[in-house]
């Protein structure tokens, strides 16, 4: 299996996933805003820490230094492990198609999420398209489709 293939699965097709999420794997810098934008994202939608890491790595080469894979994998911990990073963390849902808050109770009850409003998020922002480096990131796609899990 390919790597964006086994993404793909839980995430649906890459070009129905934010453009602003596909720029920050691709073209964006790794930074701490960047990683916690992308943790959110992939965590929200229950891709596995280390597949998540792996499509990152292979998307943007300067995520492959130490730094930013403990920073990735640091990211991911927090938002699994407190209460407090989930509650305030916003992220696209690829099931419900909008971007949404969890809403953690404090009590042992499930989680719930509750939808908000998403200013300007329409489907003109969604897939490769709509990124500022279009042609940048299709190059680097022809590549990635190659990549084996």
């Amino acid at each position: 299996m390919y790597l964006l293939q086994a993404v793909e699965q839980y995430l649906g097709s890459l070009n129905t996933w934010p453009s602003c999420i596909i720029t920050n794997l691709f073209a964006e810098t790794p930074s701490l805003p960047v990683v916690a934008y992308l943790t959110a994202f992939f965590t929200g939608n229950d891709v596995p820490t280390t597949l998540a890491y792996r499509l990152y790595r292979a998307c943007n080469r300067e995520a492959t230094n130490e730094l930013v894979r403990q920073l990735f994998y640091t990211s991911y911990s927090l938002w699994h492990a407190t209460d407090t990073v989930r509650r305030h963390s916003m992220y696209y849902d690829v099931r419900m198609k909008k971007l949404v808050r969890r809403n953690v109770p404090y009590s042992t009850e499930l989680l719930e999420e509750k939808s908000v409003p998403v200013p300007g998020l329409r489907a003109s922002r969604l897939g490769v398209e709509n990124t500022p480096t279009p042609l940048m990131i299709n190059a680097a796609l022809r590549l990635l489709r190659q990549e084996v899990l």
